[in-house]
């Protein structure tokens, strides 16, 4: 099934945030495990952070997403430490 990336406005507005060089990694990193058939197998669910229901880990950083018909919704982007506290 072919996903597309999508980004909710403080997912986008955390992603500009990043340096251009980790928000290539991002993006190629997702697509990776979009292209495996099954990106769910790379994540790891979440409890308590909603509307996000999965992170990918990327180094240091946590992409918190939801899954919305055929498109992978990034809602957060954040540093471990972060990436978990209430929003």
């Amino acid at each position: 099934m072919l996903r597309q990336i999508e980004f909710t406005s403080s997912g986008e507005r955390e992603f500009k945030k990043l340096p251009l060089q980790l928000q290539k990694r991002v993006i190629e990193k997702i697509e990776l495990y979009i292209h495996s058939g099954n990106p769910l197998s790379f994540a790891k669910p979440l409890v308590n952070l909603p509307p996000a229901t999965h992170r990918f880990r990327v180094g240091k950083y946590r992409v918190c997403f939801y899954l919305q018909g055929a498109s992978i919704v990034i809602d957060g982007i954040d540093t471990r430490e972060d990436a978990y506290r209430r929003r």
